[in-house]
């Protein structure tokens, strides 16, 4: 009886190895500085959003309510605030929660930017960035209720570190925003 020798491969050659790890290797040289620069920008991104929904919440309370409405960024730049322009001759007003329950009657709404992120007033015609108050907010803006803002020209740059800015302009006769995209942050 003859035996047939069988010619049993029980692994990989050294070089079948190192071209599976070049591949490897090639293919997340083109990977990671894709995914990166997807990521890179989302906070920047997420923060304009919020300064853009306060925008709009600001001027659609001013025309709900028939009362001028500010927006307003803290001193740091790291938090944003809508709140009637003659709040103090209202009394106290209640301060909204994130939901959306509360639209009927002024109401005081903050947020914060998310982290890494701040606001900087880079324009605005009527009064050279806008007036400070004594709990460090600064007026950016005042909605009328007509729907128009007060200010004529009003520039605000969204950054973070090393990732492109986001420009946000209010127009004063129309009372709307655009977003652009500004320069790098260093």
């Amino acid at each position: 009886m003859t035996t047939l020798s069988r010619n049993t491969r029980r692994g990989f050659t050294l070089l079948e190895l190192i071209a599976v790890l070049a591949a490897i290797i090639i293919l997340g040289a083109f990977l990671v500085p894709n995914m990166s620069s997807m990521r890179g920008d989302t906070r920047t991104k997420a923060g304009a959003d919020v300064l853009q929904s306060y925008i709009s919440k600001a001027r659609s309370k001013a025309i709900e309510d028939g009362i001028p409405y500010r927006f307003a960024i803290y001193l740091d730049g790291k938090r944003v605030r809508i709140a009637p322009d003659t709040f103090e001759s209202l009394g106290e007003l209640p301060t909204a929660a994130d939901d959306d329950d509360a639209t009927s009657g002024p109401v005081i709404r903050e947020d914060d930017l998310p982290v890494g992120v701040t606001a900087t007033v880079t324009t605005s015609d009527d009064d050279g960035g806008g007036t400070q108050d004594q709990s460090g907010w600064k007026r950016v803006a005042t909605f009328l209720p007509d729907g128009t803002c007060r200010e004529d020209a009003v520039e605000v740059t969204v950054s973070e570190t090393g990732v492109s800015s986001v420009i946000i302009r209010l127009r004063g006769i129309t009372g709307l925003c655009t977003v652009s995209r500004g320069e790098q942050s260093q």
